[in-house]
């Protein structure tokens, strides 16, 4: 008998520790999932509105030539960011550095880690507009160069 009821106290503390870690695992992974889901949310807004301002005859150059910012990072390396690159290219808005939490070379050049000093620049532009304050909060600690997010640029924020 009490082979059998240390059997059963046994099983059901397993069962119960077993159901409340499954659903600790299962809230971390919903709550990833939806921050997931609400970053690429972010990004497919910007694009969004991006190509509005675009079809509407806004010029990615204008927001630098009215504030006068002539040499500008780009700080994200994403989708967002390349697509920034690839429109300033084609301006005299200089890009002197792409910053990205993770440092590489790509077909664009070479993109600096956070680490890296931030370079002599007029103005940073943030792409990555879901962590916009935590980027910032980061780059403020090391410049003071005026620190704007891509949403700011194309006139939606």
């Amino acid at each position: 008998m009490r082979k059998g009821m240390a059997a059963l106290l046994t099983g059901v503390c397993s069962f119960g520790t077993g159901f409340f870690l499954g659903g600790k695992m299962l809230v971390g992974l919903i709550n990833d999932y939806k921050m997931k889901m609400d970053r690429n949310m972010s990004n497919m807004l910007v694009c969004n509105d991006w190509l509005d301002f675009i079809y509407s005859g806004g010029r990615i150059d204008k927001y630098f030539h009215d504030n006068g910012y002539r040499k500008v990072m780009i700080y994200g390396n994403g989708y967002v960011g390349a697509r920034l690159a690839q429109a300033l290219s084609k301006t005299d808005v200089a890009v002197v550095a792409i910053m990205d939490k993770i440092a590489s070379s790509d077909e664009n050049g070479e993109v600096i880690g956070t680490d890296s000093r931030v370079p002599d620049n007029d103005c940073i532009i943030v792409t990555p507009v879901y962590y916009y304050n935590e980027i910032y909060d980061m780059l403020r600690k090391k410049t003071d160069i005026p620190i704007v997010s891509v949403q700011t640029v194309i006139g939606t924020k």
